[in-house]
């Protein structure tokens, strides 16, 4: 959580307006305004009046552990949702291999929900915040491709 965001979440909990939390800091609406936008930071005089207003210290009103907890767990997520997408093409080759081995075209289907299950997993296996910082909608058409692929190898493998 940002400093603005702290300040804007604080200033709607006591039900102030940012002119009266202006004349609280002994500064401009404007500059309530621009700090609860992240658009500047006030003085460290300023800063020891928020605290003291905030009821905290000045590292708890400037850090942002908030942000890199988040952070942290998104990538537990991701590192599970990874795990999934192993395990998930384990899977899928061992029902190629059954298929193949015992001559048996109906474990292809399993194959191929072993396939779609890998890539959905393999999607969500980064982070969201990596995942969102590129081309969402090549990623997008690449997913759809490899899907329609692996559509047309089950079903040439039941149909063969």
């Amino acid at each position: 959580m940002t400093l603005g965001e702290k300040l804007k979440a604080y200033r709607e909990r006591e039900g102030l307006t940012q002119e009266e939390l202006a004349d609280r800091l002994y500064v401009t609406r404007a500059a309530v305004s621009k700090w609860e936008r992240d658009l500047g930071y006030p003085g460290i005089d300023s800063l020891r009046l928020i605290a003291n207003e905030m009821g905290c210290t000045l590292d708890e009103l400037l850090s942002e552990d908030d942000a890199a907890n988040e952070r942290r767990i998104e990538e537990r997520r991701a590192m599970r949702m990874y795990a999934c997408a192993v395990g998930s093409f384990a899977a899928a080759v061992l029902f190629a291999l059954l298929a193949y081995f015992l001559a048996e075209p109906l474990y292809c289907i399993g194959a191929g929900c072993g396939c779609v299950a890998y890539l959905v997993f393999a999607f969500f296996s980064k982070p969201k915040w990596k995942r969102m910082r590129g081309n969402v909608l090549y990623r997008g058409i690449v997913f759809f491709v490899m899907l329609l692929v692996v559509l047309a190898v089950t079903l040439a493998g039941l149909l063969g």
